[in-house]
């Protein structure tokens, strides 16, 4: 078995870890170094921001990479859990399936899909990846083996579900599969010119499946939140040949950017230039452009330089979201730090199983910033902000909150073999009695 040790980071290029990193290629090999380990994390493609699947002791399960079967009758599909949503694309669209839920890159494992109980664009439609998962095999800290399912192992198959790894090392699962009859979507834009409009075009078009919102995070006063929407909904037309997973050539960034490009007036300037850009209107669109647009940017997280970025995703219950929002709002432009991304998503109902699953009933609002000094400060006053509305972040994305902010206890459910530096900082702050 391979082993490399090397300095470990994920997408978002902080925190930094030096890494002891094995790459096993099978059951037993996983089992080997699970009993040898006192502690260790298995760990994806490192599509996670923050400091999720870091540890000293790393499991790489990108080696685990078969698709062991395909029922392209039943769109049922079960594979290893270092297998890549890319990596079954060209294998399940030409078939006339997709998936029910995907996040906004196809390079994450589903492992990786199953520890952090990934959702996309139509949460409040299809609710989160463990809403479609039949059932998976999970190896414990004592090197046995357990299948997990709603009716077998029922609360770990939860427990497992958004609980980042803790629970044991994900070996192969089992999903549903959504059926298509095009690779294409209709997708409707609408400019929103503050804030209560943008989520009043969420409100009004709860019946298309996908829904999304781009907003300004330094739009002020009677522009404060402005954003634009965008909805989708698959096309559906007669079968008559084979599909196939639309591809485009990916361009990369190769280098670093110097840390000083996103700059508060270089955002600005993206931001007016985006809003001015967009039009009210309806236009066709395919899978790759409505779900994965940022891969067609290779390394594009370089783009934040060698400092990195944070993201900083919370959800808010519905009836807090607006005027929390405004809140936060207000907060970033008492900041220096500038974010510059938004991204606004709608959640429905999370099913009382899923206890781990990030989603309630309510909206999310998503900050990309570029990290600085300063970054820590701000994103302490908004921690303290959200918690005093009911809300909270999401752990896959996070890096730097405290830890509180996740309602998540690991040490609740998880064995001590298991563990990351975002559980070791969940740990240190946990209640003694």
């Amino acid at each position: 078995m391979q082993r490399k040790r090397r300095e470990l980071s994920n997408w978002g290029h902080y925190p930094t870890t030096k890494a002891e990193i094995c790459f096993p290629s099978c059951e037993e090999e996983v089992r080997r170094e699970v009993l040898q380990q006192h502690r260790l994390i298995a760990r994806g493609n490192g599509r996670c921001y923050g400091d999720a699947a870091l540890a000293s002791n790393v499991l790489s399960t990108l080696r685990l990479n078969r698709i062991l079967s395909f029922d392209a009758r039943q769109g049922i599909v079960e594979v290893e859990a270092g297998v890549l949503l890319a990596d079954l694309l060209d294998l399940i669209v030409p078939a006339g399936w997709f998936f029910h839920v995907t996040p906004g890159t196809r390079f994450i494992t589903v492992g990786g899909a199953i520890a952090c109980d990934v959702h996309g664009k139509n949460h409040p439609h299809k609710g989160c990846f463990s809403n479609w998962l039949l059932d998976f095999v999970l190896m414990r800290a004592d090197g046995s083996v357990v299948q997990c399912s709603r009716q077998q192992n029922r609360d770990l198959f939860w427990q497992t579900c958004g609980g980042m790894g803790w629970t044991g090392i994900i070996l192969s699962a089992r999903f549903q599969l959504m059926p298509i009859s095009s690779v294409f979507l209709r997708q409707r834009t609408l400019k929103a010119s503050r804030l209560e409009a943008l989520i009043d075009a969420f409100e009004t078009n709860r019946s298309w499946p996908y829904a999304v919102a781009w907003i300004d995070g330094l739009a002020r006063r009677e522009q404060l939140g402005r954003g634009v929407v965008l909805l989708a909904e698959h096309m559906e037309t007669p079968k008559v040949r084979a599909l196939a997973f639309p591809k485009r050539l990916a361009l990369n960034v190769p280098v670093y950017a110097p840390h000083f490009l996103l700059n508060p007036k270089a955002i600005w300037m993206h931001n007016q230039l985006y809003f001015a850009r967009a039009r009210n209107g309806e236009r066709q669109i395919d899978l790759e452009q409505c779900f994965y647009p940022l891969d067609r940017l290779r390394n594009w997280s370089r783009l934040y330089g060698r400092r990195g970025f944070v993201q900083y995703q919370f959800g808010l219950p519905e009836a807090q979201c607006l005027t929390g929002f405004q809140q936060v709002l207000a907060l970033l432009h008492q900041s220096q730090d500038v974010p510059f991304l938004g991204v606004v998503k709608r959640h429905g109902e999370r099913p009382a199983e899923a206890v781990h699953s990030f989603p309630e009933r309510g909206y999310s609002l998503a900050l990309d910033f570029p990290r600085t000094p300063t970054l820590p400060a701000l994103i302490a006053r908004l921690d303290d902000l959200v918690w005093s509305l009911g809300g909270k972040v999401y752990l896959a994305k996070d890096a730097c909150s405290a830890p509180r902010m996740s309602r998540i206890r690991p040490e609740t459910f998880a064995a001590d073999k298991f563990w990351s530096l975002l559980r070791e900082r969940i740990q240190r702050s946990a209640p003694t009695t």
